[in-house]
């Protein structure tokens, strides 16, 4: 009898190969792929592990593309906003007497590096969808992690929410907003029939978000949901609503009363929101043109706070994603973030109108995917983010990055074998052929 000579290693390589997509050509493009993707997922598992990733994601992309003489550019649509929202960022600081080279405002910089990373590593037949069935399975895990803590503890207080792996229940359930707002754009466009077991998936993370008591995601789901129905499926938009309101009837008392405390002001957690609201709109007519600095806003809140009610604790930010900004770096501040936030949005819809509502287009059904998936997801955050600021949120914004970041790998830079083919366009395009 003749002894087989594949040693386990190899094997199980060769078995994880056949899981991957068949664009992926050797070894270094493979880690390359998988590093970028596992930035993205394992987020929502463990923010220590993804930011190693992060790290390696970033070195296995410029390795790959100066080895292969791959197209790795800097000259993507978003780049000038980007430049200059990170250069007015510098200048507020200054102007606010803080150091502008440190962690915090470096930090969320250094993470808008993933927007570059994520074209080069998901251009590629199949990759964009792997990426999704990923980011779904960690978030079906955390989903699980959170549905636990519930069952185990079933009556928690609002300070005391079901977090899955994260920190806090905003980041558990912000990132929840986005897996399901993507699994929902997977769902229209591959056909429910055919992707039978996003059910499982989304009813996790449905179950998980409801459990988590935040209201901000809910809203947020809803209008993402509504977003990515009314992009590709715009006669269900009545038919979302009638589940909406299904789903509130049905809905324990708890939950319907803590939808409906949002609109009572004598609500305290609407109150200390409305007070933040005051404070915020208080500290910006001080400071119009550069803000209080990214660093200061927490203690300059409190020389323009109404009541003295209120713990020092809770004007660490302003729960309003405009609002901190704006706090942060001035009004024109707050409006080059929208210039650089509505850019991504832009493409993502060109990406969309190119590909067709059917797929057929320019990127095929994945193109479809991705730039449905970015719109939703811009929807939902934007929605979220003006009752929370969750673009300070790392978690919240690597996995939004990484959402937003998927359309440019169908409008700039060379395919990679099995790929639809992609030409440069000039600078601030997003063209394809």
């Amino acid at each position: 009898m003749r002894r087989s000579s594949s040693i386990p290693g190899q094997t199980l390589l060769n078995r994880l190969k056949t899981c991957l997509p068949d664009s992926l050509t050797g070894g270094p493009e493979t880690a390359a792929y998988l590093a970028v993707v596992c930035a993205a997922s394992f987020t929502m598992i463990s923010i220590w592990l993804a930011e190693r990733c992060f790290e390696a994601a970033i070195i296995a992309v410029i390795w790959l593309g100066v080895r292969e003489r791959r197209p790795f550019t800097l000259r993507l649509p978003f780049s000038l906003p980007l430049a200059v929202f990170f250069f007015w960022t510098l200048f507020a600081s200054i102007a606010a007497g803080e150091n502008p080279v440190n962690r915090h405002t470096l930090g969320k910089f250094y993470i808008l590096v993933l927007l570059f990373i994520v074209p080069p590593a998901l251009r590629g037949a199949g990759r964009a969808a792997w990426a999704c069935k990923a980011m779904f399975l960690a978030a079906a895990a955390a989903s699980i992690a959170g549905i636990v803590q519930f069952v185990a503890d079933p009556h928690r207080s609002l300070l005391d929410r079901i977090t899955g792996f994260q920190s806090t229940w905003m980041n558990f359930s912000g990132q929840l907003m986005l897996v399901l707002v993507v699994l929902s754009a997977y769902a229209f466009c591959f056909g429910m029939g055919k992707k039978w077991w996003v059910l499982l998936p989304g009813l996790l993370i449905t179950a998980a978000i409801a459990l988590s008591l935040t209201r901000n995601a809910w809203m947020g789901v809803v209008i993402g949901l509504g977003t990515v129905i009314l992009i590709r499926r715009p006669r269900l938009t009545p038919i979302l609503a009638a589940v909406l309101l299904v789903l509130y009837l049905a809905a324990p008392t708890d939950y319907q009363q803590r939808l409906l405390s949002g609109l009572n002001p004598a609500d305290p957690n609407t109150a200390n929101r409305i007070e933040l609201f005051q404070t915020s709109m208080r500290l910006i007519r001080e400071h119009p043109w550069f803000g209080v600095g990214p660093n200061s806003v927490a203690s300059a809140a409190l020389h323009y706070r109404g009541k003295e009610v209120y713990l020092d604790w809770m004007y660490q930010h302003m729960h309003n994603n405009l609002l901190q900004i704006a706090a942060e770096r001035g009004i024109p501040g707050l409006l080059i973030w929208m210039w650089f936030m509505g850019r991504l949005a832009w493409d993502s819809w060109r990406v969309f109108r190119r590909a067709g509502r059917g797929g057929t287009g320019a990127g095929g059904p994945e193109a479809l995917l991705v730039s449905t998936a970015a719109l939703g997801a811009f929807a939902a955050l934007m929605c979220a983010g003006l009752f929370e600021y969750n673009y300070g949120s790392s978690p919240v914004l690597i996995l939004y990055l990484f959402i937003a970041g998927a359309p440019y790998a169908f409008c700039e830079g060379r395919p990679a074998p099995g790929g639809p083919e992609f030409k440069h366009g000039a600078p601030g395009e997003c063209r394809s052929l």
